[in-house]
């Protein structure tokens, strides 16, 4: 390109070009510079642009770089710490100081990624310049990845959502508390596991019904399917006769049987699951969690019709 066609440098260096290094740039090769294709304005190269017109040249050879305009500062600060006449500490804390103004909701751990500072100097020079720097609800890592800084506030908003919605979708919860998928994942997984272990001690209801009114030992004590495990659950609905010698039982004792490896298996699958789908299998177990709960809960109140249904019956008897 011309070389009157191209905009200067918006430079991160606080003295501007080294009239010495375009000297000795001038008396070899000089290698393409770096043009934003939509300003013209040079990204990385100006002490090469100066000394070609040094040697009287009239043109360069570039390289184009696209995106936004208001991102050709971070690339020339990238572009100028990983080559060429290296930029001072002072320069790059003073760039740091710039990004920090321009983009405040980049993390101090993606801007020293730009600056080759480190995060704790770019921690130290945003508390420095907290009047300057505008402030921002998010964080952009140098993942690219945009995080709240209220996480905590915004998962307790998930996690209330969730209790008041239990068939609402993870984008949905998401949605509702300003997080991402993900997280809204995490939330509704805790919130499972915390559901399991405050479900692993009976309740006081639970225990009263158990032991039947008068204290005694009531229905769950008395049943077959009593026992630690399920091994000994599945074993004693094998003995049941009512299964055992009937078509529909023995279909019904193999369907339960063919259903226990899964949870195995499932287990052992789960380090095959790629990140990126972890979502959405995640919706499909807690689908088939809920099926499966709906079946439970529909088994308790046929049995609890049952037990009022006999109650009934044994009070007209003695009438």
């Amino acid at each position: 390109m011309p070389l009157v066609s191209l905009k200067a440098a918006d430079s991160p260096r606080l003295n501007g070009v080294d009239r010495e290094h375009v000297e000795v740039l001038a008396q070899g090769d000089i290698e393409p510079i770096l043009v934003h294709r939509e300003t013209l304005r040079v990204v990385d190269g100006m002490h090469r642009l100066q000394a070609a017109g040094l040697r009287g040249e009239e043109t360069i050879s570039v390289r184009y770089l696209d995106g936004p305009a208001d991102e050709v500062f971070l690339h020339s600060v990238a572009a100028n710490v990983s080559h060429g006449l290296p930029l001072t500490l002072a320069d790059r804390r003073a760039a740091a100081r710039r990004i920090l103004g321009s983009h405040p909701d980049l993390s101090d751990r993606a801007i020293a990624r730009v600056t080759r500072l480190s995060p704790k100097t770019v921690s130290a020079v945003r508390r420095v310049s907290t009047g300057e720097v505008p402030q921002s609800n998010a964080r952009v890592g140098a993942d690219g990845r945009s995080r709240p800084l209220d996480a905590a506030r915004r998962r307790e908003a998930a996690r209330a959502f969730l209790v008041e919605h239990p068939d609402a979708t993870l984008n949905e919860a998401a949605t509702s508390a300003g997080i991402s998928v993900s997280t809204a994942c995490e939330v509704r997984q805790r919130m499972r596991r915390d559901k399991g272990n405050s479900a692993s001690r009976p309740s006081a209801a639970r225990e009263t019904r158990d032991r039947g009114p008068a204290g005694g030992e009531g229905r769950a004590a008395g049943s077959r399917c009593a026992g630690p495990g399920r091994p000994r659950r599945t074993a004693a609905l094998a003995k049941d006769p009512s299964l055992r010698l009937t078509e529909s039982g023995r279909a019904l004792l193999r369907w339960l049987n063919e259903r226990a490896p899964d949870l195995e298996v499932g287990r052992q699958l789960m380090a095959a699951v790629p990140p990126h789908c972890t979502v959405i299998v995640a919706d499909l177990a807690n689908f088939y969690a809920r099926e499966w709960q709906r079946f439970a809960d529909a088994l308790d109140r046929t049995d609890t019709d049952t037990d009022t249904d006999t109650d009934t019956d044994t009070d007209t008897g003695e009438e």
